[in-house]
């Protein structure tokens, strides 16, 4: 039995293999060689991987982890019904001009359910995400420890609740407060749904690190399952863009799971975010603002010493 399963989804292109074969390295120096528990590392691939990244997995795989490459269509394995879309792409929603693609909300529905009926998971008790641009810069030994003695429903990186923007989460409130009504089910949410079916509609917010540790027991439960399958029927994933994010966040609140939060770590996704010690996440704070590098995507790359000086990377 597998505690963790280490997630990637791979779209086929040279940049995403790229970033991804930084992640990995990453993901490996600073989590995977300290963890004592069995895990695995499970590749869920459009397409073939570079030669940088086979070769980057063959000697990874001569570790005491093991490493699952599946080649997958996404379109088909998300099962998209295509009969109410436009062919190729949808209006943004937050801004019509704009298109957002098929492909973007392919990735939200898999994550958001699809994923976790996998047989790769079946002898897991963990899922953990991590995205090809997920980059875990410094973590600490507490950040381990936590990890590995987790007992949690769901868990994620301290400091990461951000609002979402209202534009892609139209109809999501009211698709759970149409749910929660449903009197075979209102003993078993929170006593707070309308509240949070309030905040979901006027003020959203997520989990926003594309990072999180889900107990696999409990998003198969069967209420979870109802209401997952519920969201997507309404088919807001792929109308208003709902994100897997948002469904994750609301799932949370909605059925009362038991979270944790870590702190331990610097991690880089579209911005930083540090969970470390509050003098570091200070020093850490100042100096990216001075160099004006917190939002962009460079960091990952181009370590300078003395931006591992002031970031106390080691």
């Amino acid at each position: 039995m597998y505690k963790f399963a280490f997630t990637y989804l791979v779209k086929q292109d040279k940049k995403t293999w790229s970033d991804f074969h930084y992640s990995l390295i990453l993901l490996d120096n600073n989590i995977l060689s300290k963890l004592k528990c069995k895990y695995k590392v499970l590749i869920f691939s459009e397409g073939e991987p570079s030669k940088k990244v086979k070769s980057l997995i063959k000697s990874l795989s001569s570790k005491k982890y093991d490493i699952f490459i599946k080649k997958i269509n996404l379109k088909e394995y998300v099962k998209r019904d295509d009969s109410y879309l436009y062919p190729e792409k949808l209006p943004h929603v937050s801004d019509c001009t704009k298109t957002f693609s098929l492909g973007y909300r392919d990735m939200c529905k898999f994550f958001a359910i699809d994923i976790f009926k996998d047989n790769l998971l079946k002898d897991t008790e963990y899922f953990i995400r991590v995205d090809t641009d997920s980059f875990f810069l410094d973590v600490q030994r507490n950040f381990i420890t936590s990890l590995e003695q987790i007992n949690s429903d769901y868990g994620y990186i301290n400091g990461t609740i951000q609002p979402e923007d209202k534009g892609v989460t139209f109809g999501f409130g009211n698709c759970l407060y149409n749910f929660c009504r449903k009197q075979e089910i209102m003993r078993l949410i929170s006593n707070d749904y309308l509240k949070i079916c309030q905040e979901a509609t006027l003020e959203p917010n997520i989990f926003y690190t594309n990072f999180e540790i889900i107990k696999l027991n409990w998003i198969r439960q069967d209420l979870h399952t109802k209401l997952l399958k519920y969201i997507i029927n309404k088919k807001g994933i792929y109308l208003f863009r709902w994100g897997d994010a948002l469904i994750r966040y609301y799932s949370v609140k909605i059925l009362n799971a038991k979270t944790s939060k870590l702190n331990g770590c610097l991690y880089k996704h579209s911005g930083m975010y540090d969970s470390r010690l509050f003098f570091k996440k200070i020093i850490g704070k100042i100096y990216s603002k001075i160099k004006r590098k917190s939002h962009e995507n460079d960091y990952e790359f181009n370590l300078s010493k003395i931006d591992k000086i002031f970031l106390n990377i080691k």
